[in-house]
């Protein structure tokens, strides 16, 4: 049996140890290339505006609102969304605590589940709604997220205390809007 010294060793050591670098290099290259990769694609990336249109049918009767929300794919990819939640309620500067005058909802109903936005596709979807003539304000909120699907009964409200439960592809504005029956247009 031959003597093993630790001196003839030591070339072997240094050259195993040697090749682990170089594949440690080699594979932390390979992540960051892999990331930045990501990075122009990853994400919801989903323009989202809103617009309040006001129309009087009658003298005297509750005015019709149509709220419009413009959803516009900024990415190279499809996005799929499943959820495009409203709510549209008096402002807070003239009602602290009123009602809203339609409650939180998915406009991508149950029977359509998900719409999907090709690249540079800008799609319009409304919801039409009545307002009561003594309404001078109101605030409109639209939120997007591509996560998994959620009915109007689990969110009650869409405010920020409960954005989380909508994951990080959420995207929501929120604008004031002046109730005047005025000439109809669009965004």
């Amino acid at each position: 049996m031959l003597p093993i010294v630790l001196g003839q060793l030591l070339p072997f050591f240094k050259d195993a140890l040697q090749s682990v670098a170089y594949l440690a290099v080699m594979l932390l290259a390979l992540v960051a290339a892999w990331q930045l990769r990501g990075i122009g694609t990853a994400g919801n990336r989903i323009q989202l505006d809103i617009d309040l249109q006001v129309m009087e049918l009658a003298a005297g009767s509750d005015l019709i609102g149509e709220l419009s929300v413009a959803l516009q794919n900024m990415g190279s990819r499809h996005q799929k969304l499943s959820n495009l939640f409203i709510e549209v309620r008096p402002s807070r500067h003239v009602s602290p605590n009123g009602l809203p005058l339609v409650p939180p909802v998915n406009m991508i109903g149950p029977a359509l589940y998900s719409i999907v936005l090709a690249p540079g596709v800008r799609q319009l979807v409304t919801w039409t709604f009545e307002i009561p003539r003594d309404q001078k304000l109101l605030r409109a909120t639209a939120l997007i997220n591509t996560g998994a699907r959620l009915e109007s009964e689990v969110v009650p409200t869409l405010s920020q205390q409960y954005f989380a439960e909508f994951g990080s592809s959420m995207r929501y504005t929120s604008r004031i809007f002046e109730v005047s029956p005025g000439l109809f247009r669009r965004l």
